[in-house]
């Protein structure tokens, strides 16, 4: 074992001793102390054995009273930084992503009685309203109750865990300075062997307990869905009022003119039939033109290529229409879908819009892939990169939030200088 593993863990465990010794410390001390002076309850040496029994009874009670009341208010005023504090050390240490939201204050109300309003109860002053809403806030919070279950599971798990091996150190020490030297440094180094390991009990635990609430998953994942059939229905709506404006002043307008051309025609085809063919012929062109637009107007909704030949061969066609140099490379095993194609076709042409307008890029890469149940498409060009977080109402957002509709998600990677990579994937399974 190396060294740096060891020393790694030392430091390691310690931290996670203290950050989980909250509970179980409080839980010591009041019960000790709490046993101590429930002690001093005497029923008296004649007292009949159904006294004896009452006193017990009122000196467990009482001990488990002060227990409840100890560890619900260390929980009240810990729970929530300590893990907070924990999740940061998850992210650093293990790379565990346990992003949690805990409720914020209702905004107090001034009523027309004069009295303040917190959302529950009315105060006499604004101060007193604001410090009630957040007490209430805190105390009432799903996540603030899912942290103190996390303090409760992780001080009867990591934390005697991770102190085992700080005591024997300590033990050893101890040992070898009383004299008893070969025993101490085995007790010594089998505990700082141990101590390399017993902080990694705090991955099962945090993947576990350090999570969001159920109840605010199930929220968060409603208001996702919510923002997602918005934005589907403005899109649907964008996509109607387009195709209407293509009809209306594209091909209809053709064809109302093409109308009004044969009539033309007919009325000159016996004094002039010259120029009823002239007529006839603009009209052909017009039908021709007519039916560009409508095609292209399809194309829009459906591309043909899509729909005959799949995503694979959609894209590279899509690549032949953008003004940079494109490479696609292939590892898609069969066709998907026909909602997840065309949704990572249309992603796919809307990054290479993007790229094409502000990237200024020279060369562009399309990598379309099928790893971990999922279908990915990445497209690296080698531009200016520095593209800003994804602010709502972003074509990027856009695409995010039409990803999220199919279980999937865009990742942008975009250093300044340049290379910027997004890759967009959406589960799917053959």
């Amino acid at each position: 074992m190396r060294l740096r593993q060891i020393t790694a863990g030392f430091c390691r465990g310690p931290v996670l001793a203290g950050l989980t010794s909250a509970l179980p410390l409080v839980a010591l001390v009041v019960g000790w102390g709490g046993a101590l002076f429930a002690g001093t309850w005497s029923p008296g040496p004649g007292a009949p054995l159904i006294g004896r029994i009452g006193v017990g009874i009122g000196q467990v009670g009482a001990v488990l009273l002060w227990l409840a009341g100890a560890l619900w208010m260390t929980h009240a005023l810990t729970s929530r930084p300590l893990a907070q504090a924990a999740r940061r050390l998850s992210r650093r240490w293990l790379g565990l992503d346990r992003d949690v939201t805990y409720r914020a204050p209702v905004p107090v109300t001034r009523m027309a009685t004069g009295f303040w309003w917190d959302g529950v109860e009315y105060h006499r002053s604004q101060r007193e309203a604001r410090r009630r809403a957040g007490m209430n806030a805190r105390f009432h919070d799903p996540q603030v109750k899912r942290d103190g279950l996390w303090a409760a599971v992780a001080g009867v798990t990591v934390f005697p865990v991770t102190a085992l091996p700080l005591l024997g150190v300590a033990g050893g020490l101890g040992l070898v300075v009383s004299g008893r030297t070969p025993i101490g440094l085995l007790i010594l180094v089998l505990s700082l062997v141990a101590s390399a390991f017993s902080w990694r009990i705090l991955r099962p635990v945090a993947e576990r307990f350090l999570g969001p609430d159920a109840g605010v998953r199930l929220g968060r994942r409603v208001q996702e869905l919510e923002t997602i059939q918005a934005d589907l229905t403005q899109t649907q709506a964008a996509e109607l009022e387009r195709i209407e404006r293509g009809l209306h002043d594209g091909a209809q307008a053709r064809l109302v003119a093409m109308g009004m051309s044969m009539q033309a025609a007919e009325r000159m085809i016996d004094r002039d039939p010259e120029a009823a063919k002239a007529v006839l012929a603009d009209a052909r062109a017009s039908s021709r033109a007519a039916l560009e637009e409508l095609r292209s107007l399809v194309r829009g909704i459906n591309p043909p290529v899509l729909v005959e030949r799949g995503l694979v061969d959609a894209v590279r066609a899509l690549a032949l229409d953008v003004p940079v140099e494109v490479q696609v490379h292939a590892g898609v095993p069969a066709r998907p879908e026909r909602p997840v194609e065309s949704a990572i076709y249309f992603a796919v042409a809307e990054l290479l819009a993007n790229v094409a307008k502000h990237a200024h890029a020279e060369h562009v890469t399309v990598d379309l892939a099928y790893t971990g149940n999922a279908l990915v498409a990445t497209v690296t060009d080698d531009g200016v990169g520095g593209i800003p977080a994804m602010p709502d109402g972003s074509g990027l957002a856009g695409i995010a939030r039409r990803m999220a509709a199919f279980g999937g998600s865009l990742q942008v990677v975009s250093p300044a200088g340049g290379p910027t990579r997004a890759t967009v994937s959406v589960p799917c399974v053959w």
